[in-house]
């Protein structure tokens, strides 16, 4: 753990750019799959990557429209210069949301994700936002804990069914 605290003093964070998706979809893939398997405990982990797969290219293609609009923020966390986290947020009628954020396994519990959150915060506010809304899983305490931390508080919950 010393080494890691170490690195967490490395940690630099800055604006996504194109040739750091590849890497953002590595962590996304990684982070998806551990949020899937609070959903859906009996999936196997090669099912949900081959899911993962099928909608990667669209995927890929969203992301980049929204690293270059104006009106998204995608950041990344990286230690000498290895991306190791990144996170999104976008405003739309002063109104934003906090849309992704995947800290690579071997970095979590570190304060990235705090770190990248207070980033995406101060953006919103300079963006002249009222308001921040974030979806998360229900089992996904990890991240309900972080928010709470900075004041978000539940308003809603929303219910699936997934038919067969």
């Amino acid at each position: 753990m010393e080494r890691k605290n170490k690195n967490i003093e490395k940690v630099k964070i800055r604006n996504a750019i194109i040739k750091d998706l590849f890497k953002i979809n590595e962590i996304y893939i990684e982070g998806t799959i551990d949020e899937l398997k609070l959903k859906f405990p009996k999936a196997t982990k090669l099912s949900l990557i081959r899911k993962l797969n099928k909608s990667e290219e669209d995927r890929m293609s969203g992301w980049k429209k929204e690293i270059k609009s104006l009106n998204n923020l995608w950041i990344v966390a990286e230690i000498e210069k290895e991306v190791i986290a990144f996170a999104s947020a976008e405003v739309k009628d002063k109104q934003a949301t906090l849309n992704f954020l995947y800290v690579s396994k071997k970095f979590r519990r570190l304060g990235i994700g705090k770190k990248l959150t207070k980033k995406r915060i101060s953006w919103c506010r300079k963006q002249k936002a009222k308001s921040i809304t974030v979806g998360l899983f229900i089992k996904n305490n990890k991240s309900k804990n972080n928010l709470k931390k900075f004041g978000f508080k539940p308003v809603a919950i929303r219910m699936q069914k997934t038919l067969k």
